[in-house]
């Protein structure tokens, strides 16, 4: 077919890619939507430095608390295929300050996505600077106490400990 024929081969197959996500695949279309994906490119860029701010929080610079979950929902955008999760949480900080309710978005793993009930305990490392922020310790989440049912394979279930 030669040079044109796979140019347009090529072009029609991105038309139906674009369509497929629910963007516009005209050229003006293309053009009018790019406002919308500079915001979605600086919304993950602004996820990317919070969870770099996370790492950060649970190698030692963060303070320990205990966030207890009143309502998590899923936001409906991922990091990759991650999905990002609002969690609304009651923190008690280890420092004796007095508890105080935040709201604040994170990357979730799908295996720990079932911790994320309300009433469920989370270890976390708070942001000295933004006591508002904080990092999710999952080592020492899954010390406070028993998982939530169905997070842990049953005896002889794929995954599971052997017994000995």
């Amino acid at each position: 077919m030669g040079l044109f024929g796979d140019w347009q081969r090529m072009y029609r197959a991105n038309q139906r890619h674009l369509e497929q996500q629910g963007r516009p695949s005209s050229y003006l279309g293309q053009l009018a939507d790019i406002p919308n994906q500079m915001k979605a490119a600086a919304d993950n860029a602004d996820l990317g430095l919070r969870m770099s701010r996370h790492l950060q929080l649970t190698n030692g610079e963060g303070l320990p608390a205990v966030a207890i979950i009143d309502a998590s929902w899923q936001m409906g955008t991922y990091a990759n295929t991650t999905p990002v999760v609002r969690l609304q949480a009651r923190v008690e900080r280890a420092d004796g300050t007095e508890p105080y309710v935040v709201t604040c978005d994170h990357v979730v793993a799908a295996m720990h996505l079932a911790r994320m009930q309300p009433g469920s305990k989370l270890g976390v490392m708070v942001d000295p600077l933004n006591p508002h922020d904080f990092a999710i310790d999952w080592i020492r989440t899954g010390q406070l106490g028993p998982p939530p049912p169905g997070s842990v394979p049953g005896p002889g279930a794929p995954g599971a400990r052997r017994e000995i």
